[in-house]
């Protein structure tokens, strides 16, 4: 039997599959402020929690059109939030280990033309991916990760709903993805080389 809790959350997840941005607004406050206690604990900051957060619900709102299928909204959410937040773990372990091998080459050591080449590849690919995206794409990612503006102001500042901005940079996040995935198996077999 349904409790109305979980009706609540369904009759919303439909509304959301359906693109109803007022049904995100709700889902998100009230998701937010019960689960971000849980992620700060288990990221160890607020700040990263907010982050985790953040992409559990651009992820949702990414995927809005599989919602209306599911059957326990509470247990979906809870699902993306531990992925998310064990996905930014693992990527901050990374992180330290990569800090840890920075730190075991000497400061003044010149890069190696084989390191230099692979970083201005790396750059190189990186804008061309930036580059093909349209223009709207473009101008909200070089917003988000060259000027760090988050979804509300982006949209405020382009006059746009926040769902267009959230759209537009999950849209412009998978195309670069794709492109650098060309690359990326080059790159890590390089540096596996370098140890």
């Amino acid at each position: 039997m349904l409790t109305t809790a979980t009706y609540d959350e369904k009759m919303l997840f439909c509304r959301l599959a359906n693109g109803d941005e007022d049904a995100f607004r709700q889902l998100f406050h009230h998701y937010n402020k019960l689960l971000q206690p849980f992620v700060a604990k288990l990221t160890r900051s607020p700040n990263a929690a907010e982050e985790v957060l953040q992409e559990v619900f651009l992820k949702i709102w990414a995927h809005r059109k599989k919602l209306a299928a599911v059957d326990n909204p509470k247990a979906y959410i809870i699902r993306i939030v531990s992925n998310e937040s064990m996905n930014y773990l693992q990527a901050q372990a990374k992180h330290e280990r990569l800090a840890k091998e920075m730190l075991r080459i000497p400061i003044d050591a010149a890069p190696s033309p084989e390191q230099s080449f692979f970083h201005r590849e790396t750059e190189q690919c990186l804008q061309q991916a930036v580059e093909q995206l349209p223009l709207a794409c473009r101008q909200i990612y070089r917003m988000s990760r060259e000027q760090y503006k988050r979804i509300p102001e982006i949209a405020s500042e382009l006059n746009l709903s926040h769902s267009t901005v959230k759209n537009q940079l999950v849209k412009a996040l998978k195309t670069i993805r794709l492109h650098l995935g060309n690359i990326l198996p080059s790159l890590i077999a390089f540096f596996m080389l370098q140890r």
